[in-house]
């Protein structure tokens, strides 16, 4: 069987979406609202020919061709080295006297006007036909505009032209006439969540091997950049062996240490020693000569480090620190994240914490996604992953995450705060190993400057610690 050849997007991400791109010679579609980035999608796709050194042209029923330019400069797209040609003014499409015009009677312009249409585009490599949608104002007919559209893509591939259109979403997604004759769907939706601005690309059919679903997209920095969530291959030679946190009694809790290629969450709710915790497995792990990387949604890279030097006297070399303030999506983190697994090679990585993912996904479920997927990289590359887990709910109040995500989980460490003798203190327990046994109790965590970590012997003589109601036994 002969692979067909695939020519790619020329947009950073969305070739990992269509597994090496559109397929040569073949029509797709993509849609959207005003202002979705139907246009830029389309200049990308050119300028990715006119680096390969096709000619391109670029059919606009939209906008006029100044505009485009000027568009596609802002972005730094060659387009004094694409064809332009403005299909409005060339046949005066929607023009008083047109408008409605073309029937099964109107032969001669529908011919004139498809053969215009292979004309210029013909012995092109690629073409955007922008705004086709248009031509559902000029003709009424139903099937009569369903065989015109057919009769331009089936013309253009039977050329070997790989052919991008663009209209506008007005019907349910994959229900417009254009979406039967076309071999793919783009879908770009502009969503707000608690006033961030989120942009999505639905894939909705693709005719070949392709993730199909909803994946994240930015514009920014003069290019369109796609973030699919999707599993990439990472594969290193690991030794599986199991590894000190750097204090024996969090060992001990542990059930001996941590196991390499595995997920730690750490939860809690605010100031029971998460971060803390985490800073001590980075320590140990920056002693042994490791990477490690730290992503932190909440504290800034001088706390981190001051923290280290305040509380362990210690200044990390390893440990790389990445500080999100302004991401565009979930997506876009986990790009990062896999382009960090590939050229960092990290020992053990943090996010801290993961719950606050949740602002820059469409919904709760993607956070599991996306931190499933992390996971199962790490576990490619012997990589610990540590997820940190903000627990929101009252104080006497449990719950091990807050997110019903601890199934996902190797170790599991909890915290809480307790209050004994009058004093607010910090409590922490293993509640689970999946790989072998562990300490079933509460431990008293204090935290001192110079001192690091120092954990108390288990509180086996009380009871009810879990339910914060506890009482001590005989």
């Amino acid at each position: 069987m002969q692979i067909p050849n695939r020519v790619s997007s020329g947009v950073y991400g969305l070739d990992d979406v269509l597994k090496g791109g559109f397929i040569q010679g073949y029509p797709y579609l993509i849609k959207g609202g005003p202002g979705s980035g139907k246009t830029l999608f389309g200049l990308h796709f050119l300028a990715e020919g006119v680096r390969n050194g096709e000619k391109v042209v670029y059919i606009s029923f939209d906008e006029s061709v100044n505009e485009i330019k000027r568009q596609g400069r802002d972005f730094d797209i060659p387009v004094d080295k694409i064809d332009f040609v403005d299909m409005l003014s060339s046949f005066g499409i929607l023009t008083k006297d047109q408008i409605y015009l073309w029937t099964s009677s109107s032969l001669s312009e529908i011919f004139d006007f498809i053969k215009a249409i292979e004309e210029v585009a013909g012995d092109a490599k690629r073409a955007f036909i922008d705004g086709i949608g248009v031509l559902s104002d000029v003709i009424r007919d139903g099937a009569l505009y369903r065989r015109i559209i057919s009769t331009i893509v089936r013309r253009l591939s039977s050329n070997g032209v790989t052919t991008l259109l663009s209209a506008e979403a007005y019907e349910d997604p994959g229900r417009s006439m254009i979406s039967y004759v076309v071999s793919g769907e783009i879908i770009l939706e502009v969503r707000e969540r608690d006033g961030r601005v989120l942009r999505l690309l639905k894939l909705l059919k693709f005719r070949g091997d392709a993730y199909i679903g909803t994946h994240y997209f930015d514009i920014k920095q003069g290019k369109i950049q796609v973030y699919p969530i999707i599993e990439f291959p990472i594969q290193r030679n690991w030794k599986k062996e199991i590894v000190s946190t750097g204090n024996l009694e969090l060992d001990r809790m542990f059930g001996g240490g941590i196991l390499r290629g595995s997920h730690i969450i750490v939860s809690g709710k605010n100031g029971v020693g998460k971060t803390n915790i985490c800073l001590q497995l980075l320590m140990e792990n920056d002693k042994r000569g490791e990477t490690g990387v730290f992503y932190s949604f909440d504290e800034s890279e001088d706390i981190i480090f001051e923290r280290f030097k305040k509380i362990f006297n210690y200044e990390p070399k390893n440990l790389v620190f990445r500080e999100f303030e302004n991401i565009s999506s979930i997506g876009e983190f986990y790009a990062n994240a896999v382009e960090d697994l590939r050229n960092l090679n990290p020992s053990i990585v943090v996010v801290d914490p993961a719950n606050v993912l949740e602002y820059y996904s469409v919904s709760k479920n993607e956070i599991v996604g996306a931190m499933t997927k992390l996971e199962n990289l790490m576990k490619q590359s012997g990589g610990i992953m540590v997820s940190v887990l903000e627990i929101t709910e009252a104080m006497d109040v449990f719950h091990f995450t807050g997110y019903g995500v601890s199934q996902f989980s190797d170790y599991l460490l909890s915290g809480r705060h307790i209050e004994l003798d009058g004093e607010l203190l910090k409590a922490i327990a293993v509640v689970k190993n999946r790989f072998g046994d562990h300490e079933r109790s509460f431990r008293i965590l204090e935290i001192k400057d110079g001192e690091g970590l120092k954990i108390g012997e288990p509180l086996r003589e009380f009871a009810g610690i879990i339910s914060g109601h506890f009482q001590k036994v005989s």
